[in-house]
């Protein structure tokens, strides 16, 4: 039988101490063990759920700067349907993005605020922060937001523009400087702010200043590898000692209602790879605990992820195989 691997592809480089309760401590057990001891819970762990498909900006490694998916965007029916039965049955964590920008959806604060009310321990969201007014700001404090991790692929004007194609340095340097004085006008702790790096050609050099220079006004500072997004080159080599972690830990609800098992199941941001069910037709439990998440988790736990077209076509996957790095057992952060 495989063990639970990851790739690590993500690099906390600081992080400020954060008080936690007894409950995020179960959470984040369950987050780590369930994977490693092949545990099916009741219920995932961890949803994301995608606001929206659409994103303002067009940054080189992404698909959005080449297959933009059809503009879609979950309505609140559809969030508050997966977060009454999650709730209900163990939803620990939702982060509330995907393939798009969430600032762009309207009703964002609403639904944080939702989650919150109704029990969910932690709500986060990935944003390029390049519409986080001081307006939208005080809204997300207000509603509870836990967490914000800011895609900020630079420390300079040049390089962070030349990778996040169509946004402003100063502008973005802002909006983070500005919530975190809000966070302490109002006598929040939170959201906490995580500013992120992908390590591109164009930045990668800069890891050392990026830190350096974040580490001064976020909460935390951390880098990513960058990851071939296309998935243009299937690779069905045989990994017999891999199993992907996330099986065991989370699903992914489109803004369309289609719910796909892991983060790398939309190839090109568009071409969706194995599909296990959809939230209009089915409820997110007999989802998770359907045959076909079923059969990959076996595959996967005797070492066939080579088996499934859509693990073939995942790029952490297939750096492990190219790269030749060693495997590290553990199980990726959120």
């Amino acid at each position: 039988m495989s063990k639970v691997m990851v790739d690590v592809v993500f690099h906390l480089l600081t992080s400020k101490k954060e008080n936690v309760s007894p409950e995020y401590i179960e959470y984040r057990r369950k987050w780590n063990e369930n994977p490693k001891n092949f545990i099916v819970g009741d219920f995932p762990i961890h949803i994301d759920i995608e606001n929206n498909t659409t994103c303002n900006l067009k940054c080189f490694m992404c698909f959005q700067a080449y297959s933009k998916p059809d503009p879609v965007m979950i309505d609140m029916k559809d969030f508050r349907q997966c977060i009454d039965e999650g709730v209900a049955k163990g939803l620990c964590s939702i982060k509330m993005q995907y393939r798009g920008e969430p600032l762009l959806d309207p009703l964002l604060e609403e639904k944080v605020k939702y989650a919150k009310d109704h029990g969910i321990l932690e709500v986060m969201m990935n944003s390029n922060a390049t519409l986080l007014t001081e307006a939208r700001s005080r809204k997300l404090i207000k509603a509870g937001l836990d967490k914000i991790i800011c895609s900020v692929d630079g420390c300079t004007k040049e390089v962070y523009e030349s990778v996040r194609i169509g946004a402003s340095f100063e502008k973005v340097l802002q909006n983070i400087k500005r919530l975190q004085e809000i966070k302490k006008e109002v006598g929040s702790q939170k959201p906490i702010v995580r500013v992120q790096m992908v390590e591109t050609p164009r930045n990668y050099f800069q890891k050392e200043e990026y830190l350096n220079f974040w580490q001064k006004i976020a909460d935390q500072v951390a880098t990513e590898d960058m990851l071939d997004w296309s998935g243009s080159s299937d690779d069905a080599t045989p990994l017999p000692e891999f199993a992907c972690q996330q099986l065991w830990q989370r699903l992914v609800v489109l803004a369309d209602g289609d719910v796909v098992p892991c983060c790398r199941a939309v190839k090109a941001g568009r071409e969706k790879l194995g599909v296990v069910g959809n939230i209009h037709k089915d409820s997110l439990e007999n989802i998770w605990k359907g045959k076909l998440l079923e059969t990959y988790r076996t595959l996967h736990k005797n070492g066939e992820s080579h088996k499934i077209p859509m693990c073939t076509a995942c790029d952490h996957r297939k750096r492990m195989i190219t790269k030749g790095e060693p495997l590290v057992c553990g199980v990726k952060t959120n």
